[in-house]
């Protein structure tokens, strides 16, 4: 098999397999928002990047880190729910984005990939990249993964059994924002969302448990990235809305079978 679809699974496969893990603290939280405001502020690392001649992948992750951050932060300092804090950032990082991108001379590639997805592209260095921070970031949320299921389901009773809540809250957020923007190398900056929400949803219309749940999730999300990019290659087809097309499809499909 071609090495470059081999190294496209294989970061496809990653990548999707960590943001259907998440995505259910991420639809159960009602967070769905959240990935949006990540990847939208990652266009502004993207163009700083380029300003400063440095990786764009660098720059998204750092910016965008510091994004997801803030909002914990903020929610924290304001009293305001994240949804409203969400509000405010997405259209302020997004402005920052766009005004950075006007002082980026001539065409850049890498920043139409950022925006629309281009996994096909993804470099050695990504795939090393993508790897580092992905490993640790998985062992980190399983070892963490009761915390995140008692904080996201009652946050006052993980309180009460002495849990330090904000502490781990700016870990679930730091770990989101790093899967959001590593997976918007497969769908791009502005499809990013439906890897984190989609097989999520997809999964709480057929599952009977929170464990069915992360299971069936992780199922519909590697698969439909796996036939999506399959689908894009034969076909010819652009990956990232091949990927976001195929898991879509099978959310309609379970909607057929939804739990009563």
């Amino acid at each position: 098999m071609n090495p470059i679809i081999i190294r496209t699974l294989l970061v496809g496969i990653l990548t999707s397999f960590l943001c259907a893990l998440i995505g259910v603290f991420v639809v159960i939280r009602k967070m769905s928002f959240f990935a949006h405001a990540v990847s939208h502020a990652s266009l502004a690392g993207v163009a700083l990047a380029y300003l400063t001649n440095t990786n764009p992948f660098i720059g998204a992750i750092g910016v965008g880190l510091l994004t997801g951050l803030g909002v914990s932060y903020f929610v924290e300092k304001s009293q305001l729910f994240s949804d409203t804090i969400i509000g405010i950032l997405l259209p302020f990082s997004m402005s920052v984005g766009l005004i950075l991108v006007s002082f980026v001379k001539g065409y850049k590639p890498d920043l139409m990939s950022y925006l629309f997805g281009d996994i096909l592209s993804t470099s050695k260095f990504d795939v090393i990249l993508i790897l580092v921070i992905s490993i640790p970031i998985l062992v980190l949320a399983l070892f963490l993964m009761r915390r995140f299921i008692l904080i996201a389901i009652d946050s006052d009773f993980a309180r009460i059994r002495g849990y330090n809540v904000i502490a781990i809250d700016y870990i679930f957020m730091a770990v989101l924002s790093l899967i959001v923007l590593i997976s918007t190398k497969i769908v791009g900056i502005i499809l990013v969302s439906a890897l984190v929400v989609i097989p999520p949803a997809t999964a709480l219309n057929i599952s009977k448990n929170m464990r069915e749940t992360f299971i069936y999730s992780v199922v519909f999300g590697v698969a439909g990235s796996v036939l999506g990019i399959l689908a894009s290659y034969v076909f010819n087809l652009p990956t990232g809305p091949a990927i976001v097309f195929v898991i879509s499809m099978i959310f309609l499909i379970s909607l057929m079978f939804k739990k009563s």
